[in-house]
């Protein structure tokens, strides 16, 4: 052990340095007492945590994953599954626990994603739950190697690196384990200041907070500094969410706000897709232009009523109407003439249908009219998941913004609000009211909401989200649900309120993902440290020096 001496100083500085998870890298060979490197080898060498019902806390936390995403989410059940399923893993042989929690996750997590996607696009879920077993290989292969605090950190920053590299991919930031915690806004108020990785971080932290103190169980005053440390940050997190809702303004400006779906019926009557049609000769194109007609005469018409009682922006859910390329001047000019003639703010959302015998087939596009019939913006939608991939180009990822005399307006398009990389232009911009079109199927109507909801908080905005086959929400920018509609509960429902129009500055905003970074940072520091221990002990028993 580090020698006592009878200063004060020295005695704070002696403890703290056993209680930091640099203790490795701070305390050389000499200073450390014989004993003591002897009883942390043998444990690390020959232990191993012996608990009878350890396949039981397999199944526990199994039976438990299917509800931490998705489909059906319990909040509780995101925090309590890694807990035994992390159990398992420290109280079974490396060979046998990480092959089966690889299993456990790739099952459960197909389950949670059910029938949301077809098959063979169902087992995605699955593969992705793979991803998640990293955290157990880190925490068996280096928790044996740490002590204290240090070793409950291994397993959360891994959780938090592996989520912020998923991000990158195709289905962005979608699958973190944060977004099962919808609806707990004190807690959620922590993605203003580190985005979705602190959150996530917090969630998994509790996994091996929860198994030092079970380890420990004799003695749980050697888990104190751990179980301290996560409940102290948790209180934090919690008092800042409850301060954030408690004192946020009560009197802002607001403007009325309208955002309609196109009519499924109508939708139903189509007699060919996107890609049969712009394959087609000019012939069958043209048969194509009644059922276009009707599906764009219903919602001007009902954009008109809305702004006859009084919406100042009305906006339309992604893809809700359809216009071949050579029709475009005329039916903008359509939109036009209504924005110019209601005095209004008006987004129309087109799926421009290509003559093409390859990909693209068409583009994916929202247009903003403002009052004076001028096109503020023409915005491609940036990001195209699964199958919309085959048949769109991806947009430039530049998100437009505007001022208006309502307060400063952005747009995304439906997927482009799952990558928080993206929307920070929109908290960057100072954006008061984003608008979210969005096109989403009745599977995954609540999931894909929730996602979004974050993107509000993240970037302090309120969010308009018109959702075509979904759940039309909108929130104001502490994520708190103003107005909500279920397009499979109602015929042509129109999102109607008075929205909020003031935004609040964020730390995510302005320096993005900064959480990540730092927990690359603390995860190879950690790792370092795991591995410095590992030469100090053997070099210790064979009495070579330990070369820095």
């Amino acid at each position: 052990m580090i020698p006592v001496t009878s200063q004060p100083g020295a005695a704070l500085l002696c403890w703290w340095g056993q209680q930091s998870l640099l203790f490795p890298v701070l305390a050389d060979k000499h200073s450390i007492d014989k004993g003591d490197l002897k009883m942390f080898a043998a444990k690390r060498t020959t232990s191993q945590l012996v608990d009878r019902l350890s396949w039981c806390w397999l199944i526990a936390g199994t039976v438990l994953l299917p509800f931490t995403a998705y489909q059906t989410v319990l909040p509780v059940a995101a925090w309590l599954a890694p807990v035994f399923l992390l159990r398992f893993v420290r109280t079974q042989r490396a060979i046998v626990a990480l092959p089966v929690v690889a299993l456990a996750y790739f099952a459960g997590m197909t389950l949670a994603l059910g029938d949301m996607l077809p098959p063979p696009e169902n087992l995605m879920g699955g593969v992705l739950g793979l991803v998640a077993v990293a955290p157990y290989v880190t925490d068996k292969l280096l928790g044996m190697r740490l002590m204290g605090v240090a070793r409950t950190l291994v397993f959360p920053l891994t959780i938090t690196i592996v989520d912020w590299l998923v991000s990158f991919g195709s289905l962005g930031a979608a699958t973190s384990a944060a977004y099962s915690q919808d609806g707990n806004l004190a807690l959620m108020q922590i993605v203003s200041i580190t985005g979705i990785w602190g959150l996530g971080f917090l969630i998994a932290w509790l996994a091996p907070v929860a198994n030092d103190l079970w380890e420990h169980a004799a003695d749980w005053r050697a888990s104190w500094p751990a179980l301290a440390l996560f409940g102290g940050v948790l209180l934090a997190v919690l008092l800042f969410g409850n301060v954030r809702l408690a004192f946020a303004p009560t009197t802002v400006p607001t403007v009325r706000v309208a955002g309609l779906t196109h009519d499924k019926a109508l939708w139903a009557d189509l007699p060919l897709g996107i890609v049969d049609v712009a394959k087609s000769p000019a012939a069958g194109r043209a048969e194509m232009r009644p059922f276009y007609a009707q599906i764009l005469d219903d919602l001007l018409t009902r954009t008109r009523q809305q702004a006859r009682a009084g919406a100042k922006i009305v906006v339309w859910s992604e893809a809700a109407a359809f216009m071949l390329k050579e029709d475009e001047n005329t039916v903008l000019e359509q939109v036009r003439t209504l924005a110019r003639q209601e005095n209004i703010y008006l987004q129309a959302a087109f799926v421009v249908i290509l003559q093409a015998e390859q990909r693209p087939y068409g583009e994916n596009r929202v247009i903003l009219v403002d009052p004076a019939g001028a096109i503020v913006w023409d915005y491609y939608k940036t990001v195209h998941p699964l199958g919309d991939a085959y048949i769109f180009e991806p947009g430039p990822g530049v998100i437009p913004t505007v001022e208006t005399p309502h307060g400063r307006l952005a747009t995304v398009n439906c997927f482009d609000a799952d990558f928080p990389r993206l929307l920070r232009q929109v908290g960057q911009a100072g954006t008061d009211l984003l608008l979210v079109p969005s096109h989403d199927w009745e599977e995954a109507k609540t999931w894909h909401v929730q996602v979004h909801v974050f993107r509000a908080i993240e970037n302090g905005v309120a969010m308009l989200r018109p959702t075509g086959s979904g759940v039309s929400l909108a929130t104001d920018h502490l994520g708190r649900v103003l107005a909500v509609a279920d397009d499979f509960a109602t015929v042509k429902p129109a999102l109607v309120l008075d929205i909020p129009m003031q935004h609040t500055p964020t730390v995510y905003a302005r320096f993005g993902d900064w959480f990540a970074y730092l927990s690359i940072i603390g995860w190879v520091m950690i790792v370092g440290a795991a591995l410095w221990r590992r030469r100090t002990v053997e070099a210790s028993f064979v009495g070579e020096p330990v070369q820095a």
